[in-house]
């Protein structure tokens, strides 16, 4: 498994687990949840860079900006369809 791989799972289960306990507890207004999956994946992109875990920055901010939108994407794709109350 590549070094991207791990990267993009990793930061897409912890932009679900914030995006679930946002959600659980209303930290926030869900309007802001995106924004908050985009500063997660900028953030975690930012700290694989320093970490050495890949040496070009703008390629660790791409892939872990992208899987952190896509899994609060999918998290709300799981949801769609069904009555919250």
């Amino acid at each position: 498994m590549t070094i991207e791989a791990i990267m993009t799972v990793c930061t897409a289960i912890v932009t679900y687990i914030f995006g679930c306990l946002n959600k659980k507890f209303n930290l926030t207004d869900t309007n802001y949840i995106p924004l908050q999956n985009l500063s997660i994946g900028f953030l975690t992109g930012i700290i694989v860079f320093l970490s050495g875990l890949n040496d070009n920055l703008l390629s660790s901010i791409v892939i872990c900006t992208v899987s952190a939108l896509g899994a609060g994407g999918a998290y709300d794709l799981s949801k769609t369809g069904r009555d919250e109350t």
